[in-house]
């Protein structure tokens, strides 16, 4: 599998989308200066069957990867032209991983600069990042969860620390 980076992003939470970095840096918090980056996040919604909501767990949400296929494949079910790496609060975007948001949990991406990503399951579409999509594109924030279902991507998190670029090259290991 030939699988690259595309785009790095970081999404500090001072700002209200997304900016593009030529250095994606990741310690065990995950990316440095990203809303997401901690040890620890507090369960949400999708947790209620085993903790009440807020409270502190394992933050398995450090980062979010999309590939550049399953973009594609959204925005021509939406009707768009393209939707643009980063614009969904993704942190690094890949080219070239075969149904990216369908691999197993527990599989690593190793980037050639030594990082390695934990994967922890897809990660389901909501209108937020429809919202995100609705500025740029003027579509319902309601039309992205439909469209990308099975197609959002996925989360994971660090395993091993290091830093990811746009152009590293990135080896799939499939538990």
């Amino acid at each position: 599998m030939n699988a690259l980076v595309v785009a790095t992003h970081v999404w500090p939470a001072e700002d209200k989308t997304p900016r593009a970095c030529d250095v994606l840096e990741l310690d065990f918090g995950g990316p440095i200066g990203d809303r997401h980056h901690g040890l620890t996040m507090k369960s949400d919604a999708r947790q209620k069957e085993f903790f009440s909501r807020g409270t502190e767990i394992r933050n398995h949400r450090q980062i979010s990867i999309v590939d550049s296929a399953e973009l594609a494949t959204i925005a021509q079910s939406m009707g768009i032209a393209a939707i643009a790496p980063g614009l969904i609060a993704d942190n690094i975007c890949t080219e070239g991983i075969d149904s990216l948001t369908q691999l197993p949990r527990m599989t690593r991406l190793i980037f050639e600069g030594g990082a390695v990503i934990m994967l922890g399951g897809e990660n389901f579409p909501c209108t937020i990042a429809g919202a995100m999509i609705g500025s740029v594109h003027g579509t319902a924030p309601e039309k992205f969860p439909k469209a990308a279902m099975g197609l959002r991507g996925v989360t994971g998190w660090v395993e091993h620390p290091g830093v990811v670029r746009p152009g590293m090259a990135i080896d799939v290991r499939i538990p």
